[in-house]
């Protein structure tokens, strides 16, 4: 799971450290946000151990249909545009705290973004590799490309 989500967080680990110009701060938000998805993940794995998911093409549409009803709710395209928003501007803060700070920050959003899709696929299949390649790159273009429909995005 850390290392699907980190897949999709590069622009933003990037941008970080070239504007802040700091690598412990910026080794701070990557070490705080891998270790975040990585208890994500941890916890996932442990509650789909615990229960029996049927597996069904129906059940398996339901859950990716379900990501993209959430994708399109206002709180899905906020987290979305601001994972983006944080890609895309300076650091605010020079001090090592500050990079916690951010890095948390840019982590809670990108859990809100990418809510939806950890459903989907949590109740498609986490310890399928293929589902796994799918998820990362399907995140990652969900968090750089102006999707849903920009007129969609735009109204409120």
């Amino acid at each position: 799971m850390a290392a699907m989500m980190a897949a999709s967080a590069v622009p933003f680990f990037f941008a970080y450290g070239r504007d802040s110009r700091r690598p412990v701060a910026t080794a701070a938000v990557v070490l705080i946000y891998v270790a975040v998805w990585a208890l994500i993940g941890f916890t996932l794995d442990y509650m789909m151990g615990m229960m029996m998911m049927p597996s069904s093409l129906l059940i398996a549409a339901a859950a990716v249909a379900m990501a993209v009803v959430y994708a399109l709710t206002p709180w899905g395209r906020w987290a979305r545009d601001r994972c983006r928003e944080m890609a895309q501007r300076e650091p605010r803060r020079p001090r090592f705290r500050h990079a916690v700070v951010d890095g948390a920050s840019y982590t809670a959003s990108c859990i809100a973004c990418s809510a939806g899709i950890m459903l989907a696929l949590a109740v498609v299949g986490m310890s399928n590799p293929f589902v796994i390649v799918a998820a990362a790159a399907v995140t990652l273009l969900y968090k750089i490309t102006p999707w849903p429909v920009p007129a969609l995005s735009r109204r409120r």
